[in-house]
């Protein structure tokens, strides 16, 4: 089984990342960075919340940094409702059309067991997940 400290080297590498880039954007020390890399052995245990941010900082989820199995859901199409189909149009006479992934991924999302049901609770969860997207990729922290 691959070490945390093998894990995560790769990971930073894959994200082309430097220790000090890793740092800042997880706000954990550099030096603490180096030596989780570094401890092959596993003697150093960071505490969740210090993984987390890492994985966070490296757009992977903690079950991937840790080495942990993961399920993968298969693929498959979703019924796209009216009220989806009906922001889908708004999109694109806004100028942002949708991508047929993106609407299968909004199809398919539920929130404490519900979806949207209007036009404009599609449009404010896009926004929302628009918003949460581009933090990751700038490295800014979810509020």
């Amino acid at each position: 089984m691959m070490s945390l400290a093998r894990r995560l080297r790769e990971a930073r590498e894959a994200a082309g990342m430097t220790l000090d880039e890793l740092a800042e954007r997880a706000e954990v020390s550099k030096t603490y960075l180096w030596e989780l890399e570094k401890d092959e052995s596993g003697e150093k245990k960071p505490s969740a919340e210090i993984l987390l941010r890492i994985g966070n900082a490296l757009s992977i989820t903690l079950a991937e940094l840790m080495g942990l199995p993961t399920v993968q859901m298969k693929a498959s199409k979703v019924v796209l409702s009216k009220p989806l189909l009906e922001f889908q149009e708004r999109m694109e006479q806004l100028g942002t059309p949708l991508s047929e992934q993106d609407m299968q991924e909004l199809a398919s999302m539920s929130f404490r067991g519900g979806r949207p049901r209007t036009v404009d609770e599609w449009h404010e969860l896009y926004l929302t997940l628009d918003r949460m997207t581009k933090r990751r990729k700038h490295g800014e922290k979810a509020d």
